[in-house]
């Protein structure tokens, strides 16, 4: 008895890796710091063991949350993907937060129509902080600013037009600050 409980604790062990693995994985990638109420790339990648899927139409849902819920329903938070799986494996889309704090990207890989759960991750963390709003939106006024400078640039002649010129390079090296402040505040 003990020697063949010995044997199979032993092929347990010897067990290769990809058979102990996970047949469905689901990888999220966000930025690590986001702006509130600025859109922000969410993409997922779904990994999955050939015929783990099956043929049923599934839905990538990804929400951001404090603590992750047992689904996706039950999971308080802002929506931050919700389509349908590509063929790819591969979904992504551009979402907002508009609270601050430090969130967790829910993901739940589930089957449309009767919401059967494949696959989980809550693996993923970001912030959503104050200096990276203030100089996100720095940077969207600015180049607003610059579109309708451009504009009005088109249709101006002689001191009107050099005064737009003028306007224009100020505010090209006001979008320039705000680029490197935004990219100082928006990093990890």
């Amino acid at each position: 008895m003990t020697r063949a409980l010995l044997l199979a604790l032993t092929g347990l062990a010897l067990m290769p890796a990809a058979a102990a693995a996970e047949p469905i994985t689901l990888t999220v990638s966000t930025p690590a710091v986001v702006a509130s109420n600025v859109p922000f790339a969410v993409g997922v990648t779904v990994a999955a063991d050939q015929g783990a899927l099956g043929s049923a139409p599934l839905r990538v849902r990804v929400r951001a949350a404090d603590e992750c819920g047992a689904t996706f329903d039950s999971t308080p938070g802002v929506v931050l993907l919700d389509k349908q799986l590509a063929a790819s494996g591969k979904v992504s889309a551009r979402a907002r937060t508009h609270t601050f704090g430090s969130f967790t990207a829910c993901a739940f890989l589930e089957q449309q129509g009767d919401d059967r759960l494949y696959a989980f991750d809550d693996s993923t963390t970001f912030a959503v902080t104050h200096p990276c709003t203030t100089y996100s939106r720095r940077v969207i006024a600015t180049r607003r600013a610059l579109k309708t400078l451009r504009r009005q640039l088109r249709h101006a002649h002689g001191a009107h037009r050099a005064a737009l010129t003028r306007r224009s390079a100020k505010l090209h090296r006001k979008l320039a600050r705000a680029n490197k402040g935004r990219k100082r505040a928006c990093k990890a």
